[in-house]
């Protein structure tokens, strides 16, 4: 874990995404300014600015390594939200704040790490009556994968999905389906893809001799080679529901 996030800490995204989409997913909440918002999975608050600035209310901001919020506390300073953006250490599958503590329960490209049922059981209770999630969540766009594809995500998330399947799950966890869209592909290539290939080249060189680094980088850089060639076949799908 400890290389991983030394390969991730210079990256302001640490998944596909953009600020567009995060105000789409917004919209579909239809509450453009809900009074509490907690976001799961912030890193280094990518989606957090957006959502500070298009919300004016306060976002609590959780992430369980430090160096990111500290990164994130930076940029809030500048955009002059230090006081509306909290940060919080924790670990997002246990997260420590009363029921019905918020409004709107967010998570960009970090629910996978619980999976997508879990997560929406563990976040449910924070939501006061009426509010809502909105989360992406990594999501087969086809029936038939291709092998490559099938292979890959089997091993590295087997419990990755349908959208009519997720739908389902959406609602037996507790929530209205609201809307939901997949992120073009732009969000992977330039906004993700692009700058994490040019960060592998520092990355390779600063951990010359470190076999544990070279192995995680050309799995990165297969992951980057898959979704090239099999990128239609799946994607992020932003998810967004009412609590009922």
């Amino acid at each position: 874990m400890s290389l991983l996030f030394s390969l991730y800490e210079p990256l302001f995204r640490k998944a596909p995404g953009s600020d567009r989409s995060t105000r789409q997913a917004l919209l579909l909440t239809g509450s453009p300014r809900p009074s509490k918002i907690i976001e799961f999975g912030c890193g280094s608050g990518a989606a957090t600015l957006v959502l500070a600035a298009s919300t004016e209310t306060a976002v609590t901001a959780v992430d369980i390594h430090q160096s990111f919020l500290a990164d994130l506390k930076r940029r809030a300073a500048r955009a002059g939200f230090s006081g509306r953006i909290r940060t919080c250490r924790a670990d997002m599958a246990a997260p420590p704040f009363p029921d019905g503590s918020f409004n709107l329960v967010w998570s960009e490209g970090a629910i996978y790490l619980m999976g997508f049922e879990s997560g929406l059981k563990r976040w449910r209770r924070l939501l006061r009556p009426g509010g809502c999630v909105a989360v992406s969540e990594v999501t087969w766009l086809c029936t038939n994968p291709p092998l490559a594809a099938a292979d890959y995500w089997a091993a590295g998330y087997p419990a990755m999905t349908t959208i009519q399947s997720n739908l389902a799950t959406l609602r037996s966890c507790g929530f209205d389906p609201l809307g939901h869209f997949t992120l073009p592909p732009e969000d992977w290539s330039e906004n993700f893809y692009r700058p994490l290939e040019e960060r592998l080249r520092h990355f390779r060189t600063e951990h010359a001799t470190d076999p544990d680094a070279q192995t995680l980088a050309d799995e990165e850089e297969r992951e980057i080679e898959l979704w090239r060639n099999h990128g239609d076949s799946y994607g992020y799908v932003f998810y967004v529901g009412r609590a009922c």
